[in-house]
């Protein structure tokens, strides 16, 4: 959901790089005759992903159709990049470009691995193109896995390429229960457009960012609780609206749509909260 600088690396350079740095002689050879196929599908996710179409690229999908040149591709990332001092360079510059090491897929969990915005197993052809590699947390990887877009609607935002944070689409709500509780739901506002705002609905589903910024809410709200109750205390329920909507404002101009934002403006729009907590 939060953009990263699309990567500056020639495909086909980082193809040939990871592949020529692997032993095995029939792997290299293997590789060797499939640099330009390399080339060209990584022009076409580049069209591709900047219309939100990777689902039209089925051309690609389980191609070359001979297992062992698909195993050869799958090698390229998993030996010639993650294992390889040359290949490395190229994956470590990727995880770095994530900003202060944030994963882009949730805005939370720090950046540990990179995640193939179309999987490897399904597309080899992509296994090393950069366009396709996202910085990403372990959870994020975890969450998204094998899954492939069957439409424009049920393709996961792309940071190289899409920017979510242009207008709002994250908002809270307050529950009060035995405690008090914050909901996140994702509603984007119309100026993204009708497929847009289904993308971005079904990124925050797969992510189960609901669950996780719930859960962070919690600790941030038992950990302002004591100084919220004694702020409320000496100055009442506006002193208290006024800190909780500061703070909402200060991490909007920092991120429009991070989690603390949401939080803090549902809080100070709750009278029950300033009254109560």
């Amino acid at each position: 959901m939060w953009t990263v600088p699309r990567p500056s690396f020639d495909a086909r350079h980082v193809f040939i790089m990871c592949a020529t740095s692997i032993r095995d002689p029939e792997i290299r050879r293997r590789l060797s005759v499939l640099d330009t196929h390399v080339d060209h599908a990584a022009w076409t996710f580049a069209n591709a992903a900047s219309r939100a179409e990777l689902h039209t690229l089925g051309l690609f999908k389980k191609w070359p159709k001979d297992e062992d040149d698909q195993a050869a591709l799958k090698m390229a990332y998993a030996t010639g990049m993650v294992r390889n001092k040359s290949g490395r360079y190229f994956y470590d510059h990727l995880m770095d470009a994530a900003v202060h090491q944030r994963c882009p897929l949730c805005g939370h969990g720090r950046v540990s691995t990179l995640d193939h915005q179309l999987p490897k197993s399904s597309y080899p052809l992509l296994a090393v193109v950069p366009d396709n590699l996202i910085p990403a947390c372990s959870d994020c990887n975890h969450r998204k896995n094998s899954a492939s877009p069957v439409s424009s609607e049920t393709q996961t935002l792309h940071p190289y390429f899409d920017d979510a944070n242009q207008a709002r689409w994250l908002f809270a709500q307050v529950e009060h229960g035995e405690e008090t509780t914050v909901r996140f739901y994702a509603d984007p506002v119309a100026a993204f457009g009708p497929t847009m705002q289904a993308r971005i609905r079904y990124h925050f589903e797969q992510f189960q960012l609901a669950t996780l910024y719930g859960v962070l809410a919690a600790q941030e709200l038992a950990g302002i609780r004591s100084q919220i109750s004694r702020l409320r205390e000496a100055a009442g329920p506006e002193a208290v609206a006024d800190e909780v909507r500061d703070r909402a404002e200060s991490r909007a101009e920092y991120s429009l749509n991070c989690w603390q934002s949401a939080m803090y403006e549902a809080l100070a729009a709750d009278p029950g909260y300033l009254a109560n907590g």
